[in-house]
């Protein structure tokens, strides 16, 4: 049950990318986000009004922190679009699988020699995907520095999901979270945008979609598997977000990537199983 409502989680997510690619082409990345998760707070506040009185300080200080982590994650990822294509931000995104690990182990938790092996193979395809394409060094590099800048922040934000919701009612969590990401991202648009609710029909179409399926019922769905879940769990389903990425990239807008960036992508996928692959018995050669 748990991996089929993070399988349809990546499914929805990776389909979004196209979505909020076509969404920025029109407004900031700060605009785009504010209404995104302005529209998932208010879907979810029916919801969880109840609880509301019984959210103690703590939990809305942990949902704070989460929501911060998660505004940049998405921040990063919003504005990296405006350079960069679905496919590729799908893909370097989903280095932040890996990264989790790694992060884990700076907060006292054992990573293992297949863990490490990952990462070095993530790290070869994503300097593959990023300089194998056509024009290395133009404007998509910039979009792919965001978009790696926006994979740390996800591997952070599931590191603290695993941890938070070990010890607080998850629901506690979700909307606190929501709630920040918008009040962050309309923050950001009054200093460096300029709202406006002018939109053609083809946005706000993207905005209500990520807003209702891509964050409302994702992240419900992601905080409830968590914690019954691991972070390495469901950083082993979330490895398909980037191929969910590239096929609505191909079938939507006709994206495509060159040999060493396919080359890339592999290694990316392999170094996000290598972790996963059960260790030999001591003694088998």
């Amino acid at each position: 049950m748990r991996t089929l409502a993070l399988l349809l989680v990546t499914a929805i997510w990776g389909w979004t990318f196209v979505l909020v690619k076509e969404g920025v082409s029109e407004i900031g990345p700060f605009w785009f986000l504010a209404l995104r998760f302005a529209i998932a707070t208010a879907l979810a506040l029916p919801l969880l009004a109840r609880r509301l009185r019984a959210t103690r300080l703590r939990d809305w200080a942990r949902g704070a922190v989460l929501g911060t982590i998660l505004f940049l994650g998405y921040f990063f990822q919003t504005w990296g679009l405006v350079y960069t294509t679905a496919q590729k931000s799908g893909l370097i995104t989903g280095l932040s699988v890996v990264l989790v690990p790694p992060i884990a182990w700076l907060w006292g938790q054992r990573t293992s020699g297949r863990t490490w092996a990952g990462v070095v193979l993530a790290a070869l395809g994503l300097s593959l995907l990023v300089l194998g394409g056509a024009e290395p060094l133009g404007p998509t590099g910039f979009g792919d520095l965001l978009t790696i800048l926006c994979a740390l922040a996800f591997a952070l934000y599931l590191v603290f999901l695993d941890r938070y919701t070990k010890s607080a009612d998850f629901l506690s969590l979700f909307l606190p979270q929501l709630g920040v990401v918008a009040l962050l991202s309309l923050a950001g648009t009054y200093i460096w945008e300029a709202p406006t609710l002018r939109l053609s029909a083809g946005t706000w179409q993207a905005i209500l979609i990520t807003g209702a399926l891509a964050s409302t019922l994702a992240f419900f769905v992601l905080t409830w598997v968590q914690r019954r879940s691991t972070a390495a769990y469901t950083a082993i389903v979330l490895a398909t977000e980037p191929a969910f990425a590239a096929l609505f990239g191909w079938l939507l807008l006709g994206e495509t990537l060159l040999g060493l960036q396919l080359l890339g992508a592999g290694l990316i996928g392999l170094g996000v199983l290598t972790p996963q692959f059960p260790a030999g018995r001591r003694g088998e050669g």
